[in-house]
């Protein structure tokens, strides 16, 4: 990847983010009244699978971490470990859908189950035909992948927790009313503020590093930009009509998930962007190499 393009694109995200927590300030209750519509489907079908991007890529993650103890560890435990975890996240990324299709956690977690199976093997077969280097390569990719879904995942579950905002789907079916973003309101159950959706549908972004690793995704960084972009717009559009959030709530649970993932890039790559692919020195990889 070219460093300039890098920092063109995060310039306009950065930007994008602040002008529209600027307009979430002001109009945030105003957004939500005029998008609103009670039951649609296409709130419903983001909301199924806005945060499978997220789930995916950790499927894939974990096999390429499987696939590297393979190749250098001659205990094969931790090859496995990694398999079984790339099996559970691929249950993850289908439960939302498998809700929605079945309105039960218990068969959404069987299909969840189910539809794993064929991802898992899609994950492991996609590194058949990798080089030892580029393995070497994805290694380091897989770390960033899996360090930044875990660190937005905690961000997202605390901010709720303090926060505990109430949903404006919530202010049209109870006695709840809307608080502004920036005043802590508890309300109970409240879980409005920001959006999980968002914020795992913004790690469509970690698939850039791949453009300096892969031959497939070579020359394409423009596309891949423009499709991350395009789905987290979505996503957080559905989720403003479908009552579930404010626009504030999806701005800053993308604002989390753009920065964490570019902390954690930043930390694995430095400023050797262009050279991301085969440098496995640095900082965020010698700390996690003892778990990972």
């Amino acid at each position: 990847m070219d460093n300039k393009k890098v920092c063109v694109w995060s310039s306009f995200i950065v930007a994008a983010i602040l002008v529209l927590l600027a307009v979430a300030t002001l109009f945030d209750l105003k957004v939500s009244e005029i998008l609103y519509a009670r039951d649609n489907t296409f709130g419903k079908i983001y909301e199924a699978i806005g945060k499978m991007p997220a789930f995916v890529l950790a499927v894939f993650a974990c096999f390429a971490l499987g696939e590297n103890a393979k190749v250098n560890e001659r205990r094969q435990v931790k090859r496995y470990f990694f398999y079984v975890c790339g099996y559970l996240a691929g249950i993850l990324a289908f439960v939302d859908f498998g809700e929605m299709m079945l309105s039960s956690k218990l068969y959404a977690l069987i299909a969840g189950a189910a539809l794993s199976i064929p991802l898992s093997g899609i994950a492991l077969l996609s590194m058949k035909d990798i080089t030892a280097e580029k393995l070497t390569a994805l290694k380091k990719w897989a770390i960033v992948v899996l360090f930044s879904v875990v660190v937005i995942g905690i961000v997202v579950f605390l901010l709720k927790t303090v926060w505990s905002r109430a949903r404006y789907v919530d202010t049209q079916k109870s006695s709840a009313v809307f608080s502004p973003w920036y005043k802590i309101v508890r309300v109970e159950d409240g879980d409005s503020f920001p959006s999980g959706h968002a914020a795992f549908g913004g790690t469509l972004f970690l698939l850039l590093p791949l453009c300096g690793i892969l031959d497939k995704f070579k020359g394409k960084e423009k596309a891949v930009f423009v499709a991350a972009t395009l789905f987290v717009a979505i996503v957080m559009i559905a989720r403003i009509t479908d009552g579930h959030h404010y626009l504030s709530d999806v701005t800053v649970g993308f604002g989390i998930s753009f920065f964490v993932q570019g902390a954690v890039v930043l930390a694995a790559y430095g400023k050797k962007l262009d050279k991301q692919v085969f440098d496995t020195q640095n900082k965020l990889e010698r700390l996690l190499d003892a778990v990972f």
